[in-house]
C-alpha cells in the first residue's frame, strides 16, 4: 500500500443527507458503509473535518496509542456547552494533569463508600412504583441517575437545595439535547456550535442577567439561560467550599474545587463549573441509553432476566442482605452488562482529531480528519466474537479469553478512555440487579422480534422513542432474605 496520506472510501451522499442517516438511524448506517467499504470508510458531515471510521482491532489499537501532539481534542465533535476547558477538550500535559485531579473521586473506594447510598436511592424510586405504572426506560434510569449525580457530584441527598438544583440540571439537560439543538449543531458542525453556544454563556454570565426563566423565540436562548443558572449555582458552591473546608465531604464538586495546578493555584470557578457539567451529562445520558439497549435484551431474553433475579436472590440469601458491592461483582450480573454493551453501545464511537498525518494500522491518514475507533463495528466482527456475534449470549464472557482493549472497548481507551466509566457500571449494575429482584416489567418489545430504530441524544444512542414497559410486579425490599429476623433488619 502506498504511504500517501489518503482518506479511504466511503458514500458519496450529500453531506446533510449522511448527517441526518447518522442522526436518526446510526447503527444501521454504520454497518451499510461497513459493509460496503470494509473495515476503513470516510464519512462527510456538515461543518465538520472529514470522518474516518476504522473497526478492525489492530487499527483500533493504532488509534488507541495516537500520541497527544498528533491530536487536537479541543475540535471534538459534541454540540453541548459543558465549557471549553473540559478534560474531555484539553491537551498534552495540561490533560495528563486533569486527569489526575478528575479520577481521585471515582476510584474504587469512593465508589464503595458510595454504593450502599446508590441502592439506597434505587429503593426509592422501586418502592413508588405499583402495579399498572407505565414508564419510559431511559427516563426512569435518567431519573434514578439524576438523583445519583446530586449525591456524589454535589453532596446532596435531599432538600430545597438538592431539588432546585435536581430540577435546574434536567431542564439545561432536555434543553441542551433536545432534536432541535441536535439539528442545529450538525449543520454548523459540533465544535462550532459547542464555542457559539459557549461564547452567548460567558456573556449572560458576565452581565449577571440569568434570564427570566422562560423560552425565547431563538431555540438555543432557553439552554444558554439555564446554563447560566445553575452554573450560578455551582459557582456559590465553589467559593463555599474553599472558605470552608469540610474533610467529611467527598463529592466530586468538593474534590475539584481544591484541586491544584502543578504551580499550586486553584483551578478557575469556571474550569471546575466545566468538569461538574460535562460529568453530569455524561453520566446521565450514557447510563439513560445504556439502560435503554439493555432493558430491550432482557424483554427480548426473559430467560436471562430470570437467571439474574435467581443469581441476585442467591446472593442475597447468602449475605442476609442486598450488599450492593456484592453484587456488582457477580460475573454473571456483569456478563449481561457487558453483552448489551458489546452489542449496543451508548457511544459508537470515539474520536481522536488529527493535527497531523499518521499511521492508523495499514492507512496513512492526513491531518485535519476526525478519525474514530468504531466500537459497533468492532463489537460485532465476526473473526473476534465467532459466528454467533450478533446473538445476545452473557456466556461468551464466562467462557475462555476475555476480549482485549481493542476488541472491547464501549467507554473509548488509552489515555483518554472514559473517566467515569467505574461509576457508570457501577450504578447500572445495581439498579438492573433491583429490577431484576424485585419487578417484572412488560412491554409492547416483550411480545414480538420488532426492535425500534435509533436516535441521537447529546452524543449517546437511544432507542427512537424510548423503550415503554408497564410494571407487571413489585415485590418487597425484603423479598428474598431467609428469616424474619433478617428482613426487620434490612
Amino acid at each position: 500500500m502506498s504511504t500517501q496520506a489518503q482518506l479511504p472510501p466511503g458514500p458519496k451522499e450529500f453531506k446533510f443527507r449522511q448527517a441526518l442517516k447518522m442522526g436518526l438511524s446510526i447503527y444501521d448506517y454504520l454497518q451499510q458503509c461497513s459493509d460496503e467499504f470494509g473495515d476503513a470508510f470516510t464519512l462527510n458531515l456538515p461543518g465538520m473535518e472529514p470522518m474516518v471510521w476504522v473497526s478492525r482491532p489492530d487499527m483500533v489499537k493504532s488509534f488507541f496509542s495516537l500520541k497527544p501532539d498528533q491530536i487536537d481534542q479541543s475540535k471534538l465533535a459534541i454540540p453541548i456547552d459543558v465549557g471549553d476547558n473540559q478534560t474531555g477538550f484539553i491537551n498534552n500535559e495540561e490533560h495528563a494533569h486533569s486527569r489526575k485531579v478528575i479520577i481521585p473521586p471515582l476510584v474504587s473506594k469512593r465508589l464503595h463508600d458510595r454504593a450502599q447510598v446508590m441502592h439506597e436511592m434505587v429503593t426509592e424510586h422501586i418502592d413508588a412504583m405499583k402495579p399498572g405504572d407505565e414508564y419510559d426506560i431511559p427516563r426512569l434510569v435518567g431519573d434514578i441517575t439524576l438523583d445519583i449525580a446530586c449525591y456524589t457530584l454535589l453532596g446532596l441527598r435531599s432538600g430545597e437545595k438538592r431539588d432546585k438544583y435536581r430540577d435546574l440540571m434536567l431542564e439545561w439537560i432536555q434543553a441542551s439535547t433536545n432534536n432541535t439543538m441536535f439539528l442545529l449543531g450538525n449543520m454548523v458542525g459540533p465544535s462550532k456550535w459547542r464555542n457559539r453556544l459557549h461564547a452567548a454563556y460567558l456573556k449572560k454570565t458576565q452581565s449577571g442577567n440569568f434570564g427570566s426563566g422562560k423560552k425565547g423565540i431563538l431555540p438555543w436562548s432557553y439552554s444558554v439561560e439555564l446554563k447560566a443558572q445553575l452554573a450560578d449555582m455551582m459557582r456559590q458552591d465553589i467559593r463555599e467550599a474553599r472558605q470552608n473546608p469540610d474533610s467529611e465531604r467527598n463529592d466530586v464538586m468538593y474534590t475539584v474545587s481544591h484541586a491544584r495546578y502543578e504551580n499550586g493555584e486553584l483551578l478557575p470557578e469556571e474550569r471546575v463549573i466545566s468538569e461538574a457539567m460535562a460529568m453530569l451529562i455524561g453520566g446521565h445520558e450514557t447510563s439513560a441509553a445504556t439502560s435503554a439497549w439493555y432493558m430491550l435484551w432482557l424483554l427480548k431474553r426473559p430467560d436471562v432476566y430470570q437467571k439474574m433475579h435467581d443469581t441476585v436472590l442467591q446472593s442475597v440469601a447468602q449475605e442476609g442482605r442486598f450488599d450492593p458491592m456484592k453484587i456488582t461483582e457477580i460475573s454473571y450480573l456483569n456478563a449481561c452488562l457487558s453483552e448489551s454493551q458489546r452489542l449496543t453501545p451508548s457511544a459508537v464511537g470515539t474520536m481522536r482529531c488529527l493535527i497531523k498525518e499518521v499511521k492508523i494500522g495499514p492507512l496513512t491518514l492526513p491531518p485535519n480528519t476526525n478519525v474514530l475507533a468504531a466500537a459497533y463495528l468492532t463489537h460485532r466482527r465476526k473473526d473476534v466474537w465467532g459466528e454467533d456475534a450478533e446473538e445476545f449470549k452473557p456466556e461468551r464472557w464466562l467462557e475462555g479469553k476475555l476480549p482485549s482493549p481493542f476488541e472491547y472497548y464501549p467507554f473509548g481507551g488509552g489515555r483518554r478512555a472514559c473517566v467515569g466509566s467505574n461509576q457508570a457500571k457501577q450504578q447500572l449494575r445495581i439498579i438492573f440487579a433491583e429490577f431484576a429482584r424485585r419487578v417484572e416489567f412488560d412491554s409492547p418489545y416483550a411480545h414480538s422480534d420488532d426492535w425500534p430504530g435509533q436516535q441521537q441524544v447529546s452524543g449517546q444512542t437511544e432507542p427512537q422513542g424510548g423503550v415503554p414497559v408497564t410494571v407487571k410486579t413489585v415485590r418487597p425490599a425484603s423479598y428474598g432474605l431467609k428469616s424474619p429476623h433478617l428482613q426487620a433488619a434490612s
